[in-house]
Formats: C-alpha cells, sequence, structure tokens
C-alpha cells in the first residue's frame, strides 16, 4: 500500500478517535451537568446526571456508587494517558537526542515532573496555576500546528485536510471494515 494511502489511513482513524465523535460525550454530559447544576439546583456530580432516571434514589447508596465509579473511571483514564504521553514524551525525547534512552527509569523521571507541575499548579488554584497552565499548553499546541503546517510543504498540508474530512462526513457505511480489510492485505 503507498505511503501517501497508509497516512490517509492513519489520519482518518485519528480523527474519527479524536475528532468531533469523541467530544460528543463531553459535551452531553457537560450539557446535562449545567442544566441539572444551574436550573434545577442539584449537585454538580454524576449522580445528579441519573435524576431523570431514577428520581430522588440519587441521594442514597445508588447516587454514592454512581459517584464513587465515576471518581474510580476519572482516575483510571488520567492513569491511562499519563501512562501514553510518557511513553510519547520517552520516544520524542530520543528522537531527538540518542543519549537519553528508552527506558522506564526516564519515564518515572517524566511521570514526576509532570506530576510536580501539576501539583504546583492544582496549588496555586484556578485563577493563576491552572490558567497560567493552560495558556502555556494551548500557546505550545498553536506553535506545534503553525510549525508542522508552514514548515513541511503547506499545499499537501492543506490538501490533506480537505481530502481526509470528506471522507468522514461522506463515507461513514463500513468505515472500520474498510480500513481493516485494507490494513490486513498490506501485511501490516
Amino acid at each position: 500500500m503507498p505511503d501517501n494511502e497508509l497516512a490517509q489511513i492513519a489520519m482518518n482513524l485519528t480523527f474519527f478517535h479524536w475528532g468531533i465523535h469523541g467530544w460528543i460525550v463531553y459535551v452531553v454530559m457537560g450539557m446535562m451537568l449545567g442544566f441539572l447544576a444551574f436550573r434545577k439546583d442539584m449537585p454538580m456530580t454524576m449522580k445528579s446526571c441519573f435524576y431523570p432516571l431514577i428520581g430522588d434514589r440519587i441521594y442514597g447508596w445508588i447516587g454514592d456508587f454512581i459517584d464513587i465509579l465515576s471518581i474510580i473511571t476519572t482516575l483510571f483514564g488520567v492513569c491511562t494517558s499519563l501512562g501514553l504521553g510518557t511513553i510519547q514524551v520517552n520516544q520524542g525525547l530520543n528522537y531527538i537526542n540518542e543519549d537519553i534512552k528508552l527506558s522506564t527509569d526516564n519515564q518515572i523521571i517524566i511521570i514526576w515532573c509532570i506530576t510536580f507541575v501539576a501539583t504546583i499548579s492544582v496549588i496555586t488554584g484556578i485563577g493563576v496555576g491552572i490558567r497560567r497552565l493552560s495558556e502555556v499548553c494551548f500557546g505550545l499546541g498553536m506553535v506545534i500546528m503553525l510549525m508542522c503546517t508552514f514548515l513541511d510543504d503547506i499545499w499537501y498540508s492543506i490538501s490533506f485536510f480537505f481530502v481526509i474530512y470528506p471522507h468522514l462526513l461522506f463515507k461513514r457505511n463500513n468505515h472500520y471494515h474498510n480500513i481493516h480489510n485494507k490494513l490486513e492485505k498490506s501485511h501490516i
């Protein structure tokens, strides 16, 4: 399979998982929490989202179970993101400087550094720490995006963007089936 087609498949899968499809779940939960908290004067916890289904039972053990389950699943999600991000940072540093080895020790150091920055951000509060960290991350993301766009062939990047999105919007039938068949045929 040609590299260009593999790149298109990779971008299709990326946009499918991390595009609007992945964020819809967060939007629905945020809208539900916001509506119930500000219009119905309910606590801003996950158990409030179940009020239309189970009523006042959210204030008993069922509601407590829902809140505990949401905390545990959030913890697992954060740990997974931290672990995968640490591996990516370690590989990126190794790519830039081969003296930095891919090792568990380096990944533990990266986890400690990320945890330290996050702890300082939380301790200093929303107005200072979290706000400044968010601004720095947004700025770095914009710089990286612009560098990837303008330091490479800009017309390729733009045309690639316009090739991928129509495919996602209009060719939804058997999306995964077609991609996995193509990948299996290429023996990757």
